[in-house]
């Protein structure tokens, strides 16, 4: 059975006021209209709601359970269209963030904890992935934000620099080199690198082997491995050294050293990339919280 929502509202009002001019002067509604909107309610539902005398106006007992559950449903429909504008804001739901290693040992975690402070109701999954697919997914709309490797060359795509990192060498504990404060680039040209692999490290290999290109030589690779923990983990077990970007790593190994590269000015650029017609409202969201610029 449908009823008509005016008439339901006039209810609710005269319930509340239990006299019809208080409820007309109130609806800013002529009270003859009132009172025949009271009145189809009552055929549709086949009961009086109403007592109605010279004594004055009083609910009936089935007009004192319609309308506790007039007040539930009115509640319930205002919750809903809360949740709408919520959710139209992109103040629930979902945000799907690409990462990479860099990103996760950098200042992604930071930029996550500042979003979740203020928006804890969106639902943030991460993926891990490498910066060539995060590019693609953005284009294709697969994920919502990519925190990924420099330079990005897409008319598509809005990005923004985060983290500028110069480079560190990376190496065991016990190597000859450990003993210095700071290590120039030339010294490692005999050196064997631990580096990740070419397909999900392609973007980082490609810059890291002009950077050596620079310095007179090309990195001699003895192994590659995917993850920076086990690009570390190989380092640690003498397999070779590594140059990788100076993050605050969030890691407590002991068994490798890390130190500065000498008179460097070669930087790798973390950046927050975003399809420029993102419908996701959070991905706005997520920007301004951590005050990322809106455009690049």
């Amino acid at each position: 059975m449908r009823y008509l929502k005016s008439n339901i509202h006039y209810f609710l009002v005269v319930a509340e006021e239990l006299h019809f001019r208080r409820a007309s002067e109130k609806l800013h509604v002529a009270q003859p209209a009132i009172s025949r909107a009271i009145q189809q309610l009552e055929d549709q539902l086949g009961l009086s709601l109403f007592d109605r005398s010279n004594r004055g106006v009083a609910l009936t007992a089935a007009g004192q359970a319609f309308y506790a559950e007039c007040q539930a449903a009115a509640r319930i429909m205002e919750n809903a269209k809360l949740k709408a504008i919520r959710s139209a804001n992109g103040e629930t739901g979902q945000l799907l963030i690409g990462y990479t290693d860099f990103a996760i040992n950098g200042p992604l975690p930071r930029l996550l904890a500042n979003f979740h402070h203020q928006h804890p109701d969106v639902t943030i999954d991460l993926v891990r992935k490498d910066s060539h697919t995060q590019l693609e997914e953005l284009e294709q709309g697969k994920i919502d934000l990519g925190f990924l490797t420099g330079p990005i060359k897409s008319s598509s795509i809005s990005h923004h620099i985060i983290h500028r990192a110069s480079y560190v060498v990376v190496l065991p504990l016990d190597h000859e080199l450990s003993k210095l404060d700071e290590i120039s680039l030339e010294m490692l040209a005999e050196e064997e690198f631990v580096l990740g692999d070419n397909n999900t490290w392609r973007h980082f290999i490609l810059q890291l082997n002009t950077y050596c290109i620079k310095a007179g030589f090309t990195p001699k690779i003895s192994r590659q491995a995917p993850t920076t923990e086990s690009i570390f983990g190989l380092v640690a077990a003498k397999m070779g050294i590594t140059l990788y970007p100076d993050f605050d790593l969030n890691h407590n190994r002991k068994d490798i050293a890390i130190r500065p590269v000498k008179n460097s000015h070669a930087y790798m650029n973390l950046e927050a990339a975003w399809h420029k017609q993102a419908s996701n409202p959070a991905v706005s969201l997520f920007l301004s919280a951590n005050q990322i610029q809106l455009t690049a």
